[in-house]
């Protein structure tokens, strides 16, 4: 379970870490300008966007994070890799764009995110103990 957790955290690390880079990486899409075709804005787009390496890697690191994330519920509950994973997204993705320069999110997302973080840490703890208990009952059956 611990080890779960720990790759919960890495994923929500990734997740979080690279969003801000992928925003700053797409800035400029919407200034594509309008040729009256939809298929050749979205040509133009890809273009745009598909040579941007400040774009590729966060991204790339991103797929990663989904990827262990998938991996990861192999051995947890989706009840509870869910909402660690997403709230220490949250999380990191604030932190890291206050770090960039973003503003921080306003006191009340603060305070959610906290919750969510705290509630996720109370997760964790309660799966870890219901584990030991019944590692405690086997042997106490064995």
């Amino acid at each position: 379970m611990l080890e779960a957790a720990v790759q919960l955290l890495v994923v929500g690390l990734l997740w979080g870490v690279t969003n801000p880079f992928i925003r700053l990486g797409s800035q400029g899409i919407e200034s594509v300008r309008d040729t009256g075709s939809k298929w050749r804005n979205l040509v133009q787009e890809a273009r745009t966007v598909g040579t941007r390496w400040r774009y590729w890697i966060p991204f790339g690191l991103n797929q990663c994070g989904s990827a262990l994330y998938v991996w990861t519920l192999q051995s947890a509950s989706i009840t509870m890799a869910v909402p660690v994973a997403n709230s220490l997204s949250f999380a990191f993705t604030a932190i890291t764009g206050y770090v960039l320069g973003e503003k921080l999110p306003g006191k009340k997302i603060i305070l959610g995110t906290l919750l969510i973080c705290c509630g996720s840490i109370l997760m964790i703890y309660d799966k870890i103990l219901q584990e030991q208990a019944q590692q405690q009952l086997n042997i106490a059956f064995q």
